[in-house]
């Protein structure tokens, strides 16, 4: 069995209410450190979770945290935007003890922009699921094609980690070289996101304008190039792999196809 932790969440949005919340239906102990009315809630009602994709709801129980200072923390999940993550960083140089801290999200900079001075163990992490908040209930769903990635560690909370979300169904990868892995997942997000908010937010439309879908695969392809150029490593194999000069035809059916899709 997996050893009890003390877990501290900054973030109490999609992506740190899902991860989180695993761990409290593990049984682990998860403190949410308090912001705003989300968190008092959180603290009532405890985390609501809906998979969308086999309708399961749970309810995970936490507690609040008026500060970061004074109790010890075995992990700390940070699920803040990057532009956000300079919000955390005082309160996580209060922590006491040697935290395991993971932060989980699209942080182009990776290390470089976590202070060298933090407390403890850092590792970077992407989330493998989607989702948004309705009335309170975090409805979220598996990405299929994006396992959550862990950046390689020893830390043994590290394991922890992955004998937790093993056991909740989580299918996990390891990445060596996390920092160049999300500078390329940031080009591939940056191109989609961007083609959809020229067809107004509507993935399918994008999907049925086949121009639109070979310039958006077209951009990624550059991406990916200009990182190369840099000499930058950690390229997603399977993204580079598709996003080539002469798989564009199929990359292009493959991405309509799922843009079509509910997911």
């Amino acid at each position: 069995m997996a050893k009890h932790l003390s877990i501290l969440l900054i973030g109490s949005g999609v992506i740190g209410s899902v991860y989180a919340g695993q761990f409290a239906l593990e049984g682990h102990g998860v403190s949410v450190l308090a912001f705003g009315e989300r968190e008092r809630k959180l603290a009532k009602d405890g985390i609501r979770l809906k998979n969308v994709q086999t309708g399961k709801t749970e309810v995970a129980k936490v507690q609040v945290a008026s500060t970061s200072s004074g109790q010890q923390f075995d992990l700390v999940i940070v699920a803040l935007r990057a532009d956000q993550l300079a919000s955390a960083f005082p309160a996580l140089r209060k922590l006491k003890g040697s935290p395991h801290i993971v932060f989980f999200g699209n942080n182009p900079d990776g290390h470089k922009i976590i202070p060298s001075d933090l407390p403890g163990t850092v590792q970077l992490a992407f989330p493998g699921i989607g989702g948004s908040i309705v009335d309170d209930v975090v409805e979220y769903i598996p990405v299929d094609q994006q396992p959550t990635s862990l950046e390689v560690s020893d830390s043994p909370t590290s394991q922890v980690i992955h004998d937790v979300l093993s056991a909740r169904r989580f299918t996990l990868q390891d990445i060596a070289d996390m920092d160049g892995w999300l500078a390329h997942h940031t080009v591939f997000i940056s191109c989609i996101s961007v083609a959809i908010l020229r067809k107004n937010g509507l993935p399918a439309d994008l999907a049925n304008d086949r121009e639109a879908m070979r310039t958006l695969c077209r951009a990624i392809e550059e991406g990916f190039a200009m990182l190369k150029a840099q000499h930058l490593g950690g390229a997603p194999k399977n993204l580079v792999t598709l996003h080539s000069r002469w798989l564009r035809p199929i990359a292009v059916m493959y991405w309509s196809k799922l843009l079509r899709s509910p997911k």
